[in-house]
């Protein structure tokens, strides 16, 4: 059997193999300054995910899901696969994994530029999980992993007319309703590859701003980075100095043997290019973007620690660990934290375009890079006494080059083929100063090279008050920006109510009311804003915008038209001006308000779209496939325009339908219902639906489209089964609205709460799911349920039981189940359950660390031990969750045995506990805080007679700033040791770093018996209790056992 499978393996990569060739030996019969491009199915080994949670995910990605399965077992599996080649390059575009450049090769010397993993191996990475490492990524939206980075999106393949092939691929971030497009091209006869991205807010709101293209290249080789720059900032916007840091070149990949996994963002240089070489393989990658295009530069290092190393043999099988190198429209990948730095996030504005043009090539012998553009790459190489001057084409160069170097001015012809490369060695000049000129500036260099630098501002000014009017406006923009938009909403009412006359809040609070579909109140503060200023340009968009939805249509009118007078809002006010005349059918005044839009912003696609669709109902053909055409300009997988087409009888149904390639189909198909609904064409809306999948929500909207039909929709709706969807949309809330007054059925209601649960209306969701009573018969109904009252404080069985008693194999509901026993202290019914579940589900990473925590709290600490040892944790970036429950399972050990008396045990467990076991999916980072697993150690040395231990902890230097509850147990060890001194000065040391650490001034406080420290620490116990954390309970009990205090 095992002979027969080994053969079909290898049937199977023969014929792609032969396939591939052929394909190849196509391509060499070809001009060689033609670029070919073909659609190929290749087999991959791959390890799939699966398991999508039917539990809507209310957050920043609603209404995407995630998927919990993952695997260590591979299968053979057919993916498409896109290629592209020229005489110089071969590039792999994956239609079906997001998108994304999948590998580039140079063809020459058959190296990647661009990492090419031969395994697709899916981790839980991203934003929904799935996530596979190399080629080159595609994000927008919010921070992280974009939700369509590992699923199939729309895609289309086109041989242009200079000879360039292109593959573009494009997809919708359903949660902010933007449509993005990237446009790969492949030159005929240039060694780069072009990305053309197109990201368009659609919607008339504001929205998160999130982009960048993360590539990946091989780590080995003895690699070195060029990122022009001065200083880099963390997420946090944390500022160090670059390249060179605390001593260290950074610059070197084999120089990050420090610490944990790196982020560096390059800042305060204004340059267009970075990349990096492999000294080993004299060959390298580089990046091009006009600098106001891509100012973001990035570097990802996993480390090189076993932390990072762990991941080489988790997301491949053979081709290595890989970086990143990345280019962004922001500085940095903004955390939540870097609120506090001048690095804030920003917001995507209405009707907004934001078009970006880059280009990835190879370095091929060039020892390194200096300088870069679309046309060449330098370098240059200082020996002792003189200068080695590399040039490298990236396309035909026939021109002059023209070199100063001190006081020697000279020139020389150039001729280079693409990837051709040609060397001059000069005398090296007393004088540091150079200038390169390759032709009418073709390609620009000067040194030293901080003549490219800027000093922008690394710090925000300590006296910045984040709590008068503007800092809590500021505060709550800061969270709007990361769809945190019920937060933000409190912080706008508290700026308010600093100053009852704040304009910025006052608009921002209308605008927040309006996404929350609460027009009375979206109304109410834009008149409050309006009445201070009657010109402000937010506050007269937020009053348009509230009363159109209230049906206030002068009012809307006289709003839109104010806000038009600032060129910020224009183009979107006359968007929406456009709009309110097509609900009048008055396709002249449409016509002139969208011109209008294109003045302040050519690319505002609704204005393009706008023109053609009003054109065809006047029946000009001309102007609107005129118009058509600058729609296909910017989005060219435009669903709208496909549609259009077929509108005027050019092209034929099949020719939309079969383009929407994306994973959620339905989706597009109610995205353009809506464009057409708000052009108050509500028969082409119904149309498209029609064409459309089968689909709930589909039917929701036909249900009220077409009234003639409506109970024949509402019985589909009620047949099919909410599980797996995720009603979002404003209009479908309408709609709902509307239905659920003339038909009662739960799955009306069910749909129209998660609607309002996602728009932060937690109580009209909650009644309306209480509404639904007990009549679903589908327990994903009553795990939602339990989800929504959490979120609104409630915390009950009920619902839990259901659900488990409908399914009781459902591991999810066995999990919530778990942890509502684990939170009542009822450990042995939590132990029932997790026995049962970890037998059904033995590879579930939850159940399996959710079954270790049971039996903890069940004080089963030799089964636990047991368990995890023998488990295989396949993990999450940055999960520790498994190694954290180990060490507490071997320290509670410890203490066990050190209260029996048995000291070797003891230490043994608490070395056990400063492991880091992989089958737990984790590695050992540079620098372990094992203070406590220490001080047990110490303690039962000193008790046999040996003293020395203690060194480990009163020696401790922290790595991080920030302290936590060790902090404790190294005062403790000093006090032990007498060393009162030494406390005082690591006290004040420590304050000096961290003064609001609160672990930092509980330890203080607890080691000076200062009375606060009964409160700090209660304070501390319940936060940790809400995390699922019991490190300072398990701290005390250490430090009394051991020490008897």
């Amino acid at each position: 059997m095992r002979y027969y499978k080994s053969f079909f393996i290898v049937f199977i990569f023969c014929v792609v193999g032969f396939f591939s060739c052929e394909k190849s030996c196509q391509f060499s019969y070809l001009n060689s300054s033609k670029a070919v491009i073909y659609e190929e199915t290749q087999i991959l080994k791959t390890y799939p995910f699966s398991d999508p949670n039917p539990i809507p995910n209310i957050g920043r990605i609603y209404p995407y899901f995630k998927f919990d399965g993952y695997t260590n077992h591979a299968i053979a599996q057919s993916w498409k696969m896109v290629v592209m080649e020229n005489e110089y390059l071969k590039v792999f575009v994956a239609p079906q994994i997001g998108g994304k450049i999948w590998g580039a090769i140079e063809k020459s010397t058959g190296k990647e530029f661009l990492y090419k993993n031969e395994v697709v191996k899916f981790r839980n990475i991203a934003m929904r999980g799935p996530w596979t490492s190399g080629g080159l990524e595609f994000n927008f939206g919010d921070i992280g992993h974009a939700p369509s980075c590992s699923t199939p999106v729309d895609y289309s393949l086109k041989k242009n007319a200079d000879g360039s092939v292109s593959c573009i691929v494009g997809a919708y971030d359903l949660p902010s309703r933007t449509r993005w497009n990237v446009k790969i091209t492949l030159p005929k006869d240039k060694a780069f590859i072009e990305t053309t991205v197109s990201w368009f807010n659609l919607t008339d709101e504001y929205t998160s701003y999130y982009h960048w293209m993360n590539a990946a290249a091989k780590a080995s080789g003895n690699l070195e980075f060029f990122y022009p720059g001065k200083d880099f900032i963390g997420h946090g916007g944390e500022p160090s100095s670059w390249p060179i840091s605390s001593g260290r070149d950074l610059s070197k990949y084999e120089n990050n043997d420090f610490g944990g996994y790196k982020s560096y963002h390059v800042i305060n240089a204004y340059a267009d290019f970075f990349g990096g070489y492999w000294k080993e393989d004299d060959f390298g990658f580089g990046h091009h973007a006009d600098y106001d295009v891509k100012p973001g530069k990035k570097l990802w290092i996993w480390g090189l620690s076993q932390q990072g190393m762990i991941w080489e043999d988790l997301l491949t099988d053979n081709d290595g660990q890989y970086i990143e190198y990345q280019s962004g429209k922001l500085f940095n990948q903004a955390t939540e934290q870097s609120t506090d730095s001048p690095f804030k996030h920003r917001s995507f504005g209405p009707h907004v375009a934001d078009l970006m043009k880059e280009i990835w090539f190879p370095l091929k012998s060039t020892k390194g890079m200096v300088a870069a553009s679309k046309y060449a790459v330098l370098n240059i190489e200082e020996e002792r006494d003189s200068v080695d001057i590399y040039l490298s084409a990236l396309q035909h160069i026939k021109d002059t080059i023209y070199m100063e170097m001190g006081n020697k001015k000279s020139n020389y012809l150039v001729d280079l083929s693409p990837l051709e490369i040609t060397k001059w060695t000069l005398a090296k000049p007393e004088d540091t100063f150079f200038k390169i000129k390759l032709g009418p500036d073709l390609l620009n260099y000067r040194a030293p090279l901080n003549d490219l630098s800027v000093d922008r501002p690394l710090t925000t000014p300590s006296d910045f008050n984040w709590e008068s009017a503007y800092g809590l406006y500021m505060k709550g923009l800061e969270l709007e920006r990361q769809r945190q938009y019920s937060l933000a909403m409190k912080s706008y009412h508290q700026s308010v109510l600093k100053n009852a006359t704040f304009m910025p809040a006052l608009s921002r609070l209308s605008l927040g009311y309006f996404r929350q579909m609460d027009f009375k109140n979206a109304l109410k503060y834009s008149q409050i804003g309006l009445s201070i200023d009657t010109y402000d340009p937010e506050c007269n968009y937020a009053f348009g915008l509230a009363n159109r939805a209230l049906e206030n249509y002068n009012e809307a009118k006289s709003g839109f038209s104010i806000a038009a007078q600032s060129s910020q809002l224009a183009s979107a006010a006359y968007v929406a001006l456009a709009k309110l005349f097509l609900n009048e059918d008055n396709m002249t005044k449409a016509l002139h308000f969208s011109s209008k839009a294109l003045i302040y912003n050519r690319q505002n696609i609704m204005a393009h779209m706008i023109i053609s669709y009003s054109n065809r109902k006047l029946k000009d053909k001309p102007a609107a496939m005129a118009a058509l055409a600058e729609v296909y300009v910017l989005d060219p997988l435009s669903d709208f325009a496909r549609y259009e087409e077929y509108l005027w009888d050019d092209k034929p149904l099949s020719y939309f339908n079969k383009a929407i390639t994306n994973e959620l189909p339905h989706e597009s198909y109610l995205e353009l219902a809506s464009v057409y609904y708000h052009f108050n064409n509500p028969t082409t809306a119904t149309s498209v639906l029609k064409e459309g999948p089968e689909n709930p929500i589909i039917n929701v909207w036909l249900a009220y489209l077409e009234v003639n039909h409506r109970q024949l929709y509402i019985n589909k709706i009620r047949e099919s089964s909410v599980e797996m969807t995720y009603p979002y949309r404003v209009e479908t809330a309408q709609f709902l609205e509307t239905l659920s007054k003339e038909d009662a059925s739960w799955e009306l209601k069910y749909y129209l709460g998660l609607i309002y649960w996602h728009k932060g209306e937690i109580d009209r969701a909650k009644n309306l799911f209480d509404q639904c009573q007990n009549e679903p018969d589908l327990a994903t109904f009553y795990l939602t349920k339990h989800a929504l009252l959490q979120d609104a404080g409630i915390i009950e069985k009920k619902n839990l039981q259901i659900a488990q008693s409908m399914n009781p194999e459902d591991w999810r509901a066995g999990i919530a189940l778990m942890d509502h026993h684990l939170l009542n202290n009822e450990s042995s019914k939590a132990l029932a359950l997790s026995e049962k579940l970890k037998d059904f589900y033995p590879e579930n990473a939850q159940i399996g660390l959710r079954h270790a925590e049971v039996l903890l709290k069940a004080e089963k600490h030799h089964e636990a031990l047991i368990f995890l040892e023998q488990f295989n944790l396949l993990p999450f970036e940055g999960s520790t969750e498994g190694k954290k429950i180990y060490s507490t399972i071997c320290i509670q050990l410890a203490l066990k045995s050190f209260k029996k008396k048995d000291y070797n045990a003891a230490t043994t467990y608490a070395k056990k506990a400063k492991l880091w076991p992989q089958n737990l999916g984790v590695g050992k980072p540079y620098r372990t805080d094992d203070r406590l697993a220490d001080l047990i150690i110490a303690r039962a040395y000193e008790i046999q007679g040996d003293l020395s231990y203690y060194t480990k902890i009163t020696n401790y230097k922290s790595y991080k700033d920030s302290e936590n509850e060790n902090f404790y147990a190294q005062l403790v060890a000093l006090k032990h040791l007498g060393k009162h001194q030494r406390i005082l000065s690591l006290i004040d040391q420590k304050t000096k770093l961290d003064p609001n650490n609160e672990y930092l001034n509980w330890a203080i406080a607890k080691y000076k018996d200062d009375p606060r420290h009964f409160s700090w620490e209660k304070r501390l116990i319940q936060k940790e209790s809400k995390e699922r954390n019991s490190n300072l309970n398990q701290l005390l009990n250490a430090v009394h056992t051991l020490f008897k205090m």
